[in-house]
């Protein structure tokens, strides 16, 4: 609501210059914006509503979005001391907004590059995971079956469970220094020069080098950047384990105990944040930040009345 109409990019350096105020000395109990001054910005007097700073909608309802997946499901019921399940979704998710900043692995902007030409936002969700396997066990350990009641309490009662999650990486939206803040975009794209943005080099060096550099350019002031608000480009996937081993037995008849023995990321795998995605920025297409934790492991009792 605070950018102008794309016909007056063209007055390019001119959208600087002072002009003769309408506003000064009209202000009144509203207190309009620059109502004590003479002159002001040209900009301002072009954008749709001259007399306030800046206005902003909440829930305007321009957006739209679209989710389509294949969803599989493979399940084990508990049955000789196991139970197993495993599910898969294949998706593909599009929309035209952003209403808040996309995720812990993906900076993105909070609105769009041309509020007049949304259908140009128009891309893969920020949040678009196309491939994501989730997979839980349960397996009640068979020592200590059929050993007597002693035996059964000294080694019997232990079970393990995994739970495990493998997921794609989510869209990349690259972005530049906003050269049109003065027409009151929220936030400018780069243009695309046609070579992939794809680094072609093992994991552990793309962390310093995710995003070729020269697959983008600068779109120069009073333009919008021909990139798409998101592209194909993926930040790191997800891979995770957690394991834990439960112990549970009998202190008295209506007393039971259960030990606990929990580690979560197992693998001890880093999970890294995305890249940086402000192109021109010094640290652009860098990894710098890692986005879990290393191995933890904790033990406790759970007293069961």
């Amino acid at each position: 609501y605070n950018q102008f109409n794309p016909a007056y990019y063209s007055l390019g350096s001119a959208l600087n210059q002072s002009v003769t105020n309408p506003m000064a000395g009209k202000g009144g109990s509203i207190n309009l914006l620059n109502a004590g001054t003479a002159t002001i910005a040209r900009s301002q007097l072009l954008s749709p509503y001259p007399e306030f700073s800046s206005v902003t909608i909440n829930s305007n309802p321009t957006g739209k979005a679209m989710y389509h997946a294949l969803y599989f499901k493979a399940q084990r019921r508990f049955s000789q001391g196991m139970t197993l399940l495993a599910s898969y979704t294949w998706s593909q998710a599009k929309d035209n907004l952003f209403g808040a900043t996309g995720n812990t692995f993906n900076s993105a902007p909070t609105g769009p590059q041309n509020v007049y030409d949304l259908n140009a936002e128009y891309a893969l969700s920020a949040s678009n995971a196309p491939h994501k396997l989730s997979l839980s066990g349960t397996y009640e350990l068979p020592f200590g079956k059929n050993k007597g009641k002693l035996m059964s309490a000294a080694i019997g009662g232990w079970s393990i469970n995994i739970t495990g999650m493998l997921q794609s990486g989510y869209p990349l939206s690259v972005t530049q220094p906003n050269n049109n803040s003065v027409i009151g975009t929220n936030h400018q794209r780069p243009n695309a020069t046609g070579l992939s943005p794809a680094v072609d080099a093992s994991f552990e060096k793309r962390i310093d080098g995710w995003l070729n550099p020269s697959a983008f350019a600068l779109a120069p002031q009073y333009t919008f950047g021909n990139l798409s608000r998101t592209f194909g480009m993926r930040g790191p996937g997800t891979a995770n384990f957690d394991l834990s081993v439960f112990k549970t037995f009998s202190v008295t008849e209506k007393i039971k105990t259960q030990f606990r023995a929990e580690s979560l990321n197992v693998t001890n795998t880093p999970q890294f944040n995305g890249p940086n995605t402000t192109f021109t920025s010094s640290s652009f297409g860098l990894i710098t930040s890692q986005a879990n934790y290393p191995r933890l492991i904790q033990i406790g009792l759970r007293i069961f009345l």
